[in-house]
């Protein structure tokens, strides 16, 4: 009896040593031993050109499954999806092979893609969702500048904390090829997916649960591509202004006004004084605006808050010149969205006269919208205050990819928390 009751104790102990040694081992393995473990479920990702035959651009990927899933950044594959017939998807296996690869789906706000490469067996990786402690060590793997497989060391370093779109900052050097790659930790899990680089060992990765949300319904066909990421665009905005709309907006002071400021953590706000000594007007500008943005193609990108001021006056102008420059500054107002006609309306604006007691303001308000993403828009409100002889007031709001609903209550918002405040 006693021995029956020993034998359970016994083999939990043992158990307990293998672990224990097996984690003791993992800690001692090498960069090379890591390398040589991993490698084999790394995988270059070639996008070519279908006219010219050759390849147009390329990142990498690493298996998810034995089924032959491969999971790489939107931003390597887009060109399957903005320009379909006109490329096509390859892998590159660390022994040379090379094969075809099928889009499956993405997940565009956080920069994920999942291909799959038929009839084709590999080792592949587990994810982590859980994120490790800071400073310990991780392992980049790519295939930086086509120069081959390759292996950084680096370390984690937490998440962003100015981030709207949630971000590991590994310090480990990413380069151009190794985007998609995967970043592991000692036991060949899956951390985060390559994604940026900053340069000087500053590098980004999106966390690798994001990679399970991506798996999530990627056999469903009852919707395209392109439908698909219209509702990742329309759900990522909303969930963002929703956020910003549910309390008044935080303000900072601007001479004597009130002016919407860091709205949130992911909010980074700048000012600067003009200091010439032969200006004829004096200005201070405060903007407040997000780091990041989501891809959608080398000429588009979408997702972005921007809001500037500018508090402009004189005591040299008359105010007959004085308003003559502001309304010339204020007309010429373009800003840098990018896209073209193949995939953008133009701007449509509109301008009313707002009179809000103490504050009298023109109002202008733009939008144009996506063609290839109904229901969403680029939106530009630019407003002057007008009460004042000498002294005005622009502020400038840019959002891009809005509904017009979250867009217009956003830009409403902004505008009511412009407040003369003597």
């Amino acid at each position: 009896m006693a021995t029956g009751s020993l034998a359970p104790m016994r083999f939990l102990l043992l158990i307990g040593m293998l672990a224990i040694a097996a984690a003791a081992q993992a800690q001692d393995w090498s960069t090379e031993e890591i390398f040589a473990r991993y490698k084999a479920a790394v995988v270059q990702v070639r996008i070519i050109d279908e006219r010219g035959g050759e390849k147009s651009s390329l990142g990498s990927g690493f298996f998810i499954s034995d089924a032959g899933e491969i999971v790489s950044n939107y931003h390597v594959v887009a060109d399957l999806v903005e320009h379909p017939g006109q490329f096509r998807a390859e892998y590159v296996l660390d022994d040379g092979q090379t094969g075809p690869l099928t889009l499956r789906t993405v997940d565009v706000v956080h920069d994920l893609s999942l291909l799959q490469a038929e009839n084709l067996r590999r080792p592949f990786l587990a994810i982590e969702s859980n994120l490790p402690a800071k400073g310990e060590r991780l392992y980049a793997f790519g295939n930086p500048y086509d120069l081959g497989m390759t292996i950084i060391e680096g370390t984690y370093n937490g998440l962003l904390e100015k981030s709207l779109y949630e971000r590991i900052h590994f310090s480990g050097s990413i380069n151009p090829g190794m985007s998609g790659g995967p970043t592991v930790d000692r036991n060949g899990n899956v951390i985060g997916v390559n994604v940026a680089t900053a340069g000087n060992q500053v590098s980004f990765l999106v966390p690798a649960g994001y990679v399970l949300g991506l798996m999530e319904g990627a056999d469903d066909q009852s919707e395209s591509l392109h439908e698909r990421i219209g509702a990742q665009l329309f759900a990522n905005q909303q969930r963002y202004l929703d956020e910003l709309t549910a309390q008044p907006l935080i303000t900072a002071r601007l001479g004597n006004y009130e002016i919407p400021g860091k709205l949130g953590k992911y909010i980074n706000c700048s000012s600067r004084s003009d200091q010439s000594s032969d200006r004829l007007v004096e200005s201070v500008s405060y903007s407040c605006y997000t780091d990041e943005n989501v891809y959608l193609s080398d000429q588009l990108s979408t997702g972005a808050i921007r809001i500037e001021h500018a508090l402009v006056s004189t005591d040299d102008l008359s105010q007959l010149r004085f308003w003559a420059l502001m309304e010339n500054s204020f007309s010429r107002f373009y800003a840098g969205f990018g896209g073209s006609e193949d995939n953008m309306t133009s701007f449509r604006c509109q301008t009313e006269a707002v009179d809000r007691g103490d504050l009298r303001l023109k109002v202008v308000l733009c939008l144009r919208g996506y063609k290839e993403y109904p229901g969403l828009y680029d939106l530009i409100q630019r407003q002057i205050t007008l009460n004042r002889p000498r002294e005005a007031l622009t502020t400038t709001l840019m959002l891009t990819g809005v509904s017009i609903d979250h867009g217009l209550r956003f830009a409403e918002a902004v505008l009511e928390s412009v407040k003369w405040s003597p």
